[in-house]
């Protein structure tokens, strides 16, 4: 009420944007549980059980961890980003939402019914920063990147999708011999089973998986050696060739263990590990999204199969035990294996938003426009050869 007596309308507050430190990051762990749980899109990269280890791992990227909450002090969203320089060959400065070498996912957690109040003080933010900001790998059909172009529209903001690609998804309420009899064919399928046999054959073969436990470190160390001695190891890809790289695995590890969100898996032939595989599950109430983070194989037992039997023998013990609402592969597109034994696909883009101003749209017309243009140029070349992860 005024001093006159006429009724004074107090506006609520706006949401707020802020960079948290890692001191306020741990702080609010709690939290940021709360607000993964509820996300109106799972995403297990931006967890603390592997956002946490990722940021003390991979300085280097500058990362900072944004975070929004609503004119209540709720936490409402959250996401990383890091300063890049360079965009179309121009040198032009911009952020984006970060993605170190091991994150496959990038789609900000936001508390389901705050998608705009996110967006629009998440751009706010970004203005201050860059000449635009990149939202990178999200689910092109999914509720954020529709929230981010509407709030982008609705703001004065030009928004320009890129790096749209498919990759290998299991949709939930699969049964697997039902599944694999729709993806593959009859030949195929006699195909593994005969692979399966003859490995039995060399040494019996057994199924296991955990969540976490006393043995977590010594599958761990199993895993990190199993992939060094492939080809990544040779190329000097895998988790073990970079000291940086194989602390945020312990850690993430530990970590996603301790609270459920891990799924350990591996296939033995007698006590030699055939194959192993790590995924991920980010828990809301749709389900359980799981995300296919890393598969290794031993290379001298590659003529049975050990990864696609990996991944069959994954599928059923999902089946059993979880309400799966889907499997994202993680994979490149045109995966050789992983195609083919999942006929589903998640769509991936980024997009693209441009400050309000009128001298940053006419820069980002010209930095989107010659995008479009080298996307055309290498559509026009021939695809290399993809490289097999199993």
């Amino acid at each position: 009420m005024s001093g006159d007596g006429s009724s004074e309308v107090i506006a609520p507050a706006r949401a707020a944007a802020s960079v948290a430190d890692a001191a306020e990051l741990a702080a609010l762990e709690a939290e940021w549980r709360d607000l993964a749980a509820g996300a109106i899109e799972p995403n297990a990269f931006y967890s603390p059980s592997l956002l946490l280890p990722a940021l003390d791992a991979f300085p280097g990227d500058r990362p900072e961890t944004v975070i929004i909450r609503d004119g209540a002090g709720r936490l409402i969203g959250l996401a990383p980003i890091a300063p890049l320089r360079g965009y179309s060959r121009l040198p032009a400065p911009y952020i984006a939402t970060w993605m170190h070498k091991h994150c496959f996912f990038a789609a900000p957690l936001v508390r389901a019914g705050a998608e705009r109040a996110f967006f629009r003080a998440f751009f706010d933010f970004a203005d201050r920063r860059g000449a635009f900001l990149r939202l990178r790998h999200l689910d092109a059909e999914g509720p954020l990147f529709a929230a981010a172009a509407a709030v982008a529209a609705e703001t004065g903001r030009l928004v320009s999708p890129s790096a749209r690609y498919q990759r290998a998804m299991l949709p939930g309420g699969w049964r697997t011999e039902a599944y694999l009899e729709s993806a593959l064919s009859g030949k195929k399928r006699k195909e593994l089973r005969r692979q399966r046999a003859r490995l039995s054959d060399a040494a019996p073969v057994r199924f296991e998986s955990m969540s976490g436990g006393p043995d977590l470190d010594a599958w761990t160390d199993q895993f990190l050696a199993l992939e060094a001695a492939g080809w990544k190891g040779r190329e000097g890809g895998a988790l073990a060739s970079e000291p940086a790289s194989a602390a945020f695995f312990r850690a993430m590890m530990k970590r996603a263990g301790a609270v459920g969100e891990l799924h350990f898996c591996r296939l033995l032939a007698g006590e030699r590990p055939a194959a192993m595989g790590v995924n991920l599950i980010s828990r809301h109430s749709g389900g359980a999204a799981v995300y296919a983070f890393k598969i290794a194989y031993d290379e001298a037992l590659a003529r049975f199969s050990p990864g696609v039997a990996l991944e069959i023998e994954m599928m059923s013990d999902l089946e059993a035990r979880e309400a799966v609402a889907f499997i994202d592969s993680c994979a490149q597109a045109d995966h050789p294996m992983i195609d083919h034994l999942w006929r589903d696909r998640r769509r991936i883009a980024a997009l693209n938003i441009s400050r309000r101003d009128a001298p940053a749209k006419a820069l980002f017309r010209i930095l989107m426009m010659l995008e479009r243009a080298s996307e055309k140029a290498r559509k026009r070349k021939p695809a290399p050869e993809a490289d097999d992860d199993l």
